[in-house]
């Protein structure tokens, strides 16, 4: 089809409303006539309705047939709705000829309303898949639409996700399935079952399992929103921050049909935006007031300080150096009670080995570990393997080695590690950064930076005295430890 084609036949969703609109108003006309003689249209006010009726259904139904043509749509149900908008043309046709014959008029414009309706209901299935009405009805409603079959239970606990049907498929169903459904399947792409997902397009899979790198579903979704092969397009309801992380783990985890949550062992933070996406209740968090009286004791026992980190939240800071050597793997172990709220911990300096470290298997909350200046190796860098949500790691000062480095790919949300004065080479870095860091994010963030400079330069005034350059504002940010 020619490009004039395409261009006419997307005019169709505007040109469609003028028809509907049109014998609408002319019902309501014809109705308000019948119940008072008074407001009966005049020959000339009914000749010029149903005229502009039946020149905006004429154009409806040759957009409408251009875009069918374009083709991604379910066959069955665009014939249907090809022939509707046909007859509803015809009846229109029709009605005008009819339009001073009051019986055979009334009969005519009753047809030709219902037969609008169905379809429009079809247009709309094509548009936005046919459950787009019926998905959204009470589940006692749903099950009577669909013959009795129960709807699925939505979950009451985190225990009871299923991953794919209710995490996965309902983000699909909301950002992609109007393009890629039953009724209409773009580049031959259906997203609206685990089996049509898996089974891909025209151009191949769209899912490589346990490779979100390589799956051109991600590809296209981290694409910048001004790049053409963007989906969804521009226009279109897109996916959030927490909807591509959730479809990024879900790939990488093995983009599994059968897997539950609780199976799945995710990072701390994918349960948490699970649950906010399902509105379900979020892990339970210490007790604030037990953790500080616990903090307090602590203390006074090893010469350390622990801390609040906010006003309200159970989070705590603690800082062992100070104590320095007097301070183990005896008092590693004895912050038991505290473990579960700590979000800093600051072993710099004491007398901790790597033995030592596996009193932080419990300490599944922690957000920066200090780790300098003390008796470290390779070996113990294995124990922090279940720290999750560890962002910022200090081990200078130590004999910790390249070796040590390779296991610290366990931790998902390391951005800052400090290695001067260790065997660490940039080589080994660079590996951890490659294998930690989610390109397709940074690509993405840095083409929308690059737009917002653009924008800020756009509404910066910069005088110029012709003395000496101007000088390039600068973006300033917190050090590091």
């Amino acid at each position: 089809m020619s490009a004039l084609g395409e261009f006419v036949g997307r005019l169709h969703p505007l040109v469609v409303h003028v028809p509907i609109g049109v014998l609408l108003l002319l019902v309501i006309v014809e109705v308000l006539g019948w119940w008072r003689e008074s407001l009966k249209p005049s020959a000339g006010v009914r000749l010029t309705i149903v005229t502009v009726a039946v020149v905006s259904a004429l154009l409806a139904a040759g957009c409408g047939w251009l875009l069918g043509r374009d083709g991604g749509y379910d066959e069955t149900l665009l014939d249907r709705h090809r022939i509707l908008g046909f007859v509803t043309l015809g009846l229109t046709a029709v009605l005008w000829g009819v339009r001073n014959r009051s019986r055979i008029y009334g009969v005519v414009l009753t047809v030709a309303l219902g037969v609008l309706t169905w379809t429009g209901h079809d247009g709309g299935s094509l548009t936005h898949g046919q459950d787009y009405l019926t998905s959204v009805l009470p589940s006692p409603l749903r099950e009577w639409w669909s013959d009795g079959q129960p709807a699925e239970a939505a979950p009451e606990k985190l225990a009871d996700v299923h991953v794919f049907n209710h995490v996965i498929q309902p983000l699909l169903e909301a950002k992609c399935v109007s393009c890629h459904g039953a009724t209409k399947s773009e580049g031959d792409l259906q997203l609206d079952s685990f089996a049509a997902l898996m089974a891909g397009g025209k151009t191949g899979s769209v899912v490589e399992p346990g490779n979100p790198a390589d799956s051109v579903l991600l590809q296209r979704l981290f694409l910048p929103l001004a790049d053409k092969k963007h989906m969804p397009p521009a226009g279109r309801p897109q996916p959030t921050e927490t909807d591509l992380t959730l479809l990024d783990w879900w790939i990488e985890t093995g983009a599994s049909d059968t897997t539950m949550l609780a199976a799945a062992t995710p990072d701390p933070d994918i349960v948490e935006q699970v649950a906010l996406q399902l509105g379900l209740p979020l892990p339970p968090v210490p007790d604030r007031e037990a953790m500080l009286a616990a903090g307090r004791g602590l203390e006074r026992d090893w010469g350390i300080t622990v801390r609040p980190l906010t006003p309200e939240g159970p989070w705590l800071e603690v800082n062992a150096r100070l104590a320095g050597k007097a301070f183990g793997d005896a008092q590693l172990a004895a912050l038991a009670p505290i473990a579960a709220a700590m979000h800093r911990l600051d072993l710099g300096g004491t007398a901790v080995t790597d033995d030592g470290l596996v009193a932080l298997a419990d300490m599944t909350e922690l957000r920066r570990l200090q780790l300098d200046r003390t008796a470290i190796t390779d070996a113990g860098l294995a124990h922090l393997s279940g720290l999750r949500r560890i962002e910022s790691l200090n081990l200078h000062t130590t004999v910790v080695t390249d070796e040590g480095i390779k296991t610290l790919v366990n931790l998902p949300k390391l951005r800052r590690l400090f290695v001067w004065q260790t065997a660490v080479t940039k080589d080994a870095t660079n590996a951890l950064a490659s294998a930690l860091e989610n390109r397709r994010k940074l690509d993405r963030y840095r083409a929308e930076l690059s737009t917002l400079e653009k924008l800020i330069v756009s509404e910066t005034f910069q005088p110029d005295f012709g003395v000496e350059p101007m000088p390039v504002p600068t973006v300033t940010g917190q050090d590091g430890e």
